[in-house]
C-alpha cells in the first residue's frame, strides 16, 4: 500500500484525485496546507503527493504551483477533475436552519451566486478543507451549521445533502498533480 500526502482528509477533493491517479489501495496522509504535503513527501512520510494546481473558477492555486515549480519533485500524472459543490448539513436540519457555512475559500469562492441567492443571511467561514469542514459540521452537532463539500463527504461523515451543484459554473474543474520525490 502507497501512502500519499494530500491537502485535506478523507474524501476530499485531493483524496478522490489520489485515488484516479495512484489507485484506490493507497493510505492518505491528511494536510493541512500544501507546503505540509512537499515536505511529507520530502522527509519520507509519504511516498507520493497530491496537489491541487489550478481551478477553472478561482485560476492557479499560486501556492502550490509555486511549490511544484520550486521543488525536487518528479510529476507522475495530472487529471482535470470536475468538481460539483454540494451544501451539506446534519440529517433533520432545514435549508432555513443554516446561519453559518464552513468550506475552504476557494469553494467559498465557487459558490458565492448560490449563497447570496438562496442563504443571503448566512455567515461564511474559511476552513483549510472541503471535507474537514463536512467533519467539523458533523462533530460540532448544530443545525445551524453547513458545510460546502463533496456528496464524497456527506456519506463518509454522515450528513445529509441539502443541495447538490451550487458551484457557479457547471463545467468547474480543478488541475491536480501528483508527483513523488526526486531521487
Amino acid at each position: 500500500m502507497s501512502t500519499v500526502a494530500i491537502q485535506g482528509q478523507k474524501a476530499s477533493f485531493h483524496d478522490v484525485a489520489a485515488q484516479q491517479m495512484l489507485g484506490s489501495d493507497i493510505q492518505i496522509i491528511p494536510c493541512n496546507t500544501f507546503t505540509e504535503v512537499f515536505a511529507c513527501v520530502a522527509d519520507g512520510r509519504a511516498e507520493f503527493g497530491v496537489v491541487a494546481t489550478d481551478n477553472s473558477i478561482y485560476g492557479p492555486i499560486e501556492e502550490s504551483s509555486n511549490l511544484v515549480a520550486s521543488q525536487p519533485i518528479i510529476l507522475l500524472d495530472r487529471i482535470h477533475l470536475p468538481v460539483q459543490q454540494c451544501l451539506l448539513a446534519l440529517p433533520g436540519a432545514l435549508f432555513s436552519d443554516i446561519q453559518e457555512i464552513y468550506s475552504h475559500p476557494v469553494a467559498l469562492v465557487q459558490c458565492q451566486p448560490y449563497i447570496s441567492l438562496h442563504l443571503p443571511h448566512a455567515k461564511l467561514r474559511e476552513h483549510p478543507d472541503t471535507a474537514g469542514s463536512a467533519a467539523d459540521v458533523a462533530l460540532w452537532g448544530d443545525h445551524t451549521k453547513a458545510s460546502i463539500a463533496s456528496s464524497a463527504a456527506a456519506s463518509a461523515y454522515g450528513l445529509q445533502v441539502l443541495a447538490v451543484g451550487i458551484e457557479s459554473d457547471k463545467r468547474n474543474k480543478t488541475t491536480f498533480v501528483a508527483f513523488r520525490k526526486e531521487t
